[in-house]
């Protein structure tokens, strides 16, 4: 594909309507929604406006439970060198890093991961989002990129870059306007030099939140403003008696009265007058019943579990699986495209480490191991591993235990603890 200055501000413009799009995500996530721009005002009222950030909550416990713990790494041909590489190179960063992914996964719908060589030469990645990458695919079932754009400012510049990314090279420009008319202004790229990188594919991975590209909460945003709105308006109806009104009957109060009358806090009337509110009866059950139904029905949706809920204090682990069953499924197929994009990870890790050591290694031959954040019967567990041990093999009954990170390692320390261990009590028989 010839990359050419008209393809890029394609692209360019391709981004700017993407950021435009998916930007309102990112407002909800951050508390920012729509009841605090068109929310009913009423003068000389309580006009307060209550916000449920239900989108940061969810997304911030479904990250959580998918990568609250570790991701393992296991050699299906029981490489150990394969996995060591693995955990020396990436794992003092990847842990933070696939939560921050797969949390801007789910708030835009889809996030990036750039892969680079830092300045010690190490292989790193970064995060990008829809609001400032943007990446052409080929349009086949495996939606290769063909083309990246990241869009960026440096500190304390005004100036806007852009870095264009080819499957050997990356293109640097300095974003520039070209006055069109009075109106209308077209982006203008300043070219300012490319140097190649060593991956031989765009270094940018897709990780999409789910098989439509949406967001995670992109289907709640009506019921988010319902609960919001209806909150708020009960707020406010008990903050000053929203839509009451002061009734006066067999008088006449003229506007200067009613001034010093509010300051005052004393109405005087003439014999036979009367005083009364008139405010608008409302139905507590209606209302309850209202509220309650928009938040299950947010749950509900969500494929969550509401905590506040009153649980019994020996609810099992069993049992509390068994509850999560829908956010279970939900979660397993992130899980599948979470595997997915770290495969394509490793595929340029071990591209890298080819280039520098000249050492060549198979990302088909790395199992991805998710461990899901929730609490564990360690009892049971253990039983099932006791039972199970003259079955499989000790570093899979490991894997099972929540608390090990890395089965090989641990079959490792515990092999040479036993080995020490066997050495002293020799040493003692023949001291003896």
């Amino acid at each position: 594909m010839q990359v050419t200055d008209q393809l890029i501000l394609e692209c360019l413009n391709e981004l700017n309507k993407q950021a435009l799009s998916k930007q309102k995500y990112k407002d909800y996530y951050e508390g920012n929604h729509k009841i605090l721009k068109d929310y009913a005002m009423q003068d000389s009222r309580s006009n307060r406006k209550l916000i449920f950030n239900y989108p940061r909550k969810f997304v911030d416990n479904e990250t959580g439970y998918l990568l609250g713990k570790p991701v393992n790494y296991i050699s299906k041909k029981d490489n150990a060198d394969i996995t060591d590489k693995i955990d020396y190179e990436m794992s003092h960063w990847d842990k933070e890093h696939n939560i921050q992914l797969r949390k801007q996964s789910e708030i835009f719908g889809e996030s990036y991961e750039l892969h680079y060589t830092n300045q010690e030469g190490e292989f790193s990645a970064t995060i990008l989002t829809p609001l400032n990458c943007f990446v052409l695919e080929d349009g086949t079932a495996d939606r290769n990129v063909r083309l990246g754009l990241h869009r960026f400012t440096k500190p304390f510049e005004d100036k806007q870059y852009l870095d264009v990314y080819t499957d050997q090279e990356i293109l640097h420009y300095e974003i520039g306007q070209e006055q069109k008319g009075k109106q209308n202004e077209q982006a203008k790229l300043i070219y300012l030099g490319k140097h190649p990188h060593i991956f031989n594919r765009v270094p940018i991975v897709s990780c999409p939140a789910n098989t439509e590209r949406k967001s995670g909460f992109h289907d709640l945003i009506s019921l988010f403003d319902a609960y919001n709105a209806l909150n708020s308006d009960l707020v406010n109806e008990i903050a000053d008696h929203r839509n009451a009104y002061l009734v006066i009957e067999n008088a006449r109060i003229e506007e200067e009265d009613l001034v010093n009358m509010k300051k005052m806090g004393i109405i005087q009337v003439p014999a036979g007058g009367k005083v009364s509110w008139l405010i608008k009866d409302i139905n507590d059950s209606f209302v309850k019943n209202e509220l309650d139904n928009l938040e299950r029905k947010i749950y509900d949706l969500m494929d969550e579990v509401n905590f506040n809920e009153s649980w019994s204090s020996n609810t099992s682990s069993l049992a509390l699986r068994n509850k999560l069953l829908n956010l279970e499924n939900r979660v397993s197929m992130r899980e599948a495209i979470m595997e997915k994009v770290i495969k394509q990870r490793l595929k340029n890790f071990f591209t890298y480490l080819q280039k520098k050591e000249g050492k060549h290694y198979d990302y088909r031959d790395v199992s991805v191991k998710f461990t899901r954040n929730l609490p564990t019967d360690l009892v049971g567990l253990a039983d099932v591993i006791v039972k199970l041990k003259d079955i499989c093999s000790q570093e899979t009954l490991l894997a099972l235990l929540p608390f090990i990170e890395n089965p090989k390692v641990e079959v490792q320390k515990f092999t040479a603890e036993k080995a020490r261990n066997e050495s002293v009590e020799e040493i003692n028989k023949l001291s003896i």
